[in-house]
């Protein structure tokens, strides 16, 4: 049975499926799998790891039908060097989205930094900002903080993921209840969420009943489980195959 929003007398529309590639190999991958919303990052790099410029290029230059939603990891906001507004954000295309994480920004003055990357996109919306759920160990900021930036900053999504991948998965660091509570908070003030932070397979029925509108994986699609492995197109194809049940059933 679905679970029910505590609260809520109104039952959610099941999320989507945001899967991360790390090459255009693998972008190709996720793009026939049916995904709807492709990612890229270097997870080499960390939690929100920025590819190369020449594989964020190659990826402009795919073709990805228009219902397909498309984001770039942008790194750490805190080590985002000045020269990246006109090398990589002033270049994105509009159905781009950018993804900035907060670590290392707690009584840091980000939003004039956020700001002024946004005012380098074509459209402010582009701007995508990450929560971590560890936010003591990130040193970020908490989530009312980070929502009321990106309500301030027009963005569309905000998305809540975790900063080590070694202390644990999103619901090591936060309850069911809890997360519904960030999800609503986001709501309220207009933002759509997705969730994220080496989710494992057996954990997105459960996920599906919270309300955030995406759900972001990697790792449990790799071939060894390990977010810096490749992709298995088999693991890909069944996850595709189980989320569309699970949707299908939250939906009847």
């Amino acid at each position: 049975m679905a679970r029910v929003l505590k609260n809520l007398n109104w039952m959610p529309e099941p999320p989507n499926l945001l899967v991360s590639a790390r090459s255009a190999i693998e972008a190709e991958w996720v793009i026939e799998s049916g995904a709807k919303w492709l990612d890229l990052k270097e997870p080499e790099h960390g939690s929100l790891g920025r590819p190369k410029l020449e594989t964020i290029l190659e990826l402009t230059r795919m073709e990805i039908a228009s219902d397909v939603h498309i984001s770039v990891a942008g790194g750490e906001l805190a080590e985002w060097p000045f020269e990246l507004d006109e090398s990589l954000a002033a270049i994105l295309p509009l159905r781009f989205h950018l993804k900035l994480a907060l670590a290392n920004c707690n009584g840091e003055k980000w939003q004039e930094t956020a700001e002024r990357i946004s005012q380098s996109l074509e459209q402010p919306s582009q701007l995508i900002l990450v929560h971590y759920a560890d936010t003591t160990e990130a040193c970020s900021p908490d989530w009312t903080d980070v929502i009321e930036a990106a309500r301030s900053l027009e963005c569309r999504y905000v998305l809540i993921d975790t900063h080590n991948k070694r202390t644990g998965g999103l619901l090591d660091h936060c309850s069911i209840d809890q997360l519904q509570e960030l999800i609503q908070l986001a709501h309220d003030v207009g933002l759509s969420v997705a969730l994220a932070g080496s989710l494992k397979l057996n954990q997105l029925e459960l996920l599906t009943h919270l309300g955030a509108e995406w759900l972001g994986v990697r790792g449990a699609l790799c071939q060894t489980n390990e977010r810096t492995s490749s992709l298995c197109r088999a693991k890909l194809t069944k996850a595709l195959s189980l989320f569309s049940t699970y949707s299908r059933n939250e939906s009847q």
